[in-house]
C-alpha cells in the first residue's frame, strides 16, 4: 500500500469512526487536498477492495479496509503517545507525525516502533 493510499484510508477511519459513511468532502478537508483528488484515490481504494463508495454517494471501509486502517490507527496512537509522553512533542504535533510515521515507513519499521514504544511504557 502506498503512502497516499494510507492516508487516505487512515482519514477515512478517522472520520467514520463511528461507524457512519462519510463523504468525498469529509475526507478532501482532512487530507487536504482536491475534492478531484480524492474521487480518484476514493476511486482506487475502492478497486482494491479498501472501501465501498457510491457513485456521488458516500464512503464506508470494507472489512479488508477497516482491518488494514485499525492497524494504521492503533500503530498511530501508540506512537503519538509516545512523542507525547517520552519526548515532549505537544499533542497537534504528535498526532501529525505519528500519523505521517505509519504511513510513510515500512511496515516492519512501524512495528519495530510500537513495540519500542510499548517496551518503553511497560519499563517506566
Amino acid at each position: 500500500m502506498t503512502y497516499a493510499q494510507k492516508k487516505y484510508l487512515f482519514a477515512i477511519y478517522r472520520l467514520g469512526i463511528n461507524g457512519e459513511a462519510i463523504s468525498s468532502s469529509d475526507v478532501s478537508r482532512l487530507v487536504g487536498v482536491t475534492k478531484a483528488s480524492t474521487v480518484k484515490m476514493t476511486q482506487r481504494l475502492s478497486d482494491d477492495g479498501y472501501i465501498r463508495k457510491e457513485p456521488y454517494g458516500k464512503i464506508s471501509l470494507t472489512e479488508a479496509g477497516i482491518k488494514e486502517a485499525s492497524t494504521l490507527f492503533t500503530s498511530s496512537l501508540v506512537i503519538c503517545d509516545f512523542l507525547k509522553q517520552k519526548v515532549g512533542i505537544p499533542e497537534q504535533e504528535a498526532d501529525s507525525d505519528a500519523v505521517k510515521i505509519v504511513a510513510q515507513v515500512s511496515e516492519k519499521t512501524v512495528a519495530q516502533l510500537v513495540k519500542f514504544a510499548l517496551g518503553d511504557a511497560v519499563n517506566a
